[in-house]
């Protein structure tokens, strides 16, 4: 294990960099949204980071987990509400621009999200 030491620890500070480019990235399109739903000005920037640090904390959770040899069993619900968040995550940062039509911009506000589900199924 510690010729791969190297490896697991570039691997991991690049799914820290995506998911925290991610975070700042979805803020905006979250903040933009809930406010275009009339959702109040003080609760509105407190949906993306609460959707966000639960990824981020069931991203670091199943990881420690999974180096720590736990079976698939005790795996299974935390990677089944990390995909959960993710997706929502996602639902959260295309449905503005895909309400007023704009395909391109839901796709490409859509990358973020999509790499975070990348990064939870791949991880255990």
């Amino acid at each position: 294990m510690g010729e791969h030491r190297p490896v697991v620890q570039t691997v991991s500070v690049l799914m820290g960099v995506v998911v925290g480019l991610t975070f700042l990235f979805g803020f905006g399109n979250v903040l933009g949204l809930a406010l275009k739903l009339g959702v109040p000005v003080y609760v509105a920037p407190l949906v993306a980071p609460a959707v966000d640090l639960t990824v981020v904390g069931l991203l670091i959770a199943t990881r420690h987990l999974a180096e720590a040899g736990a079976a698939s069993d005790v795996l299974r619900p935390a990677r089944r509400m990390l995909l959960g968040a993710s997706v929502a995550t996602l639902a959260l940062n295309v449905t503005d621009p895909l309400l007023v039509g704009h395909w391109g911009r839901a796709a490409f506000d859509a990358v973020g999200p999509l790499l975070l589900i990348g990064w939870a199924e791949n991880r255990a």
